[in-house]
């Protein structure tokens, strides 16, 4: 028994590969849940409005919050899909499959989404397409769950009676995807902090928190893994704003 035991003990000191690999299922596996949240909050709002017994079909308030939820729990089942294609593939990495695609139809299903938090909180979400059907080179996948979690970033940082706006811009080869609030802004809040993994918990510590914990370096993550960029500044009319910036598809 004591042999097992000091075998147990060698081979756990040679082997940290083993574990830097777990370290790494656990924060992509960290970050596919946390995308969990912004769909059950939406699908929680409906349900809370059904217990009250004052839901009405023929609202059209109603209509928009069923259809939210339904898009939502359509999002959580792809987002635990692509939890057990990640362990199928016997990586930790996240899966990109690229395609040329135009985003309104996208963006749109994204803002729709956000209904149930946006009129629980007290908030106008909209959207407006600056680059008519230009196409981009994006994976559908993890560009809707950016959307999903900058819009719920905006929601959260937005007052009661505040806008988050969501709108496209075109550029000399890419496609803007900008989300802005109507909050207080970043301030002096390190910009590229933003985005690094558990940058949240230093500005915690430093009393300037912004963001939702893992989900803003989930956007970095799957920014990159589509040739892309994401930002975040000060908006000359108020609020922050944060840009999706993705490659036009070749020859557009």
């Amino acid at each position: 028994m004591t042999e097992l035991i000091q075998k147990d003990r060698v081979e756990s000191a040679e082997a940290p590969a083993e574990l830097k690999v777990t370290d790494r299922w656990l924060e992509i596996f960290a970050l596919f849940v946390h995308d969990l949240e912004s769909p059950l909050v939406s699908t929680k709002y409906l349900l809370s409005q059904m217990e009250t017994g004052r839901f009405d079909l023929e609202n059209k308030t109603h209509q928009r919050l069923l259809q939210s939820s339904r898009i939502a729990l359509d999002r959580a089942e792809s987002i635990l899909y692509d939890i057990m294609a990640v362990a199928r593939a016997g990586n930790a990495g996240l899966p990109v499959a690229m395609a040329n695609l135009v985003p309104t139809a996208l963006i749109k299903e994204a803002v729709t989404m956000s209904s149930g938090s946006a009129i629980e909180l007290g908030v106008d979400v909209s959207f407006t397409n600056n680059a008519g059907d230009i196409p981009i080179q994006a994976d559908p996948k993890l560009l809707k769950r950016m959307l999903d979690n900058l819009i719920f970033n905006a929601l959260r940082h937005t007052p009661n009676g505040g806008q988050v706006a969501v709108y496209t811009e075109p550029g000399d080869e890419c496609v803007f995807i900008h989300v802005k609030d109507s909050g207080s802004g970043l301030g002096d809040i390190d910009h590229v902090q933003l985005f690094e993994k558990y940058g949240q918990v230093k500005m915690r510590a430093q009393g300037k928190h912004r963001g939702v914990g893992l989900g803003l370096y989930f956007c970095r993550l799957a920014a990159t893994g589509m040739g892309g960029t994401i930002l975040a500044d000060d908006h000359p009319k108020g609020g922050a704003v944060f840009s999706i910036k993705l490659k036009k598809a070749e020859g557009k």
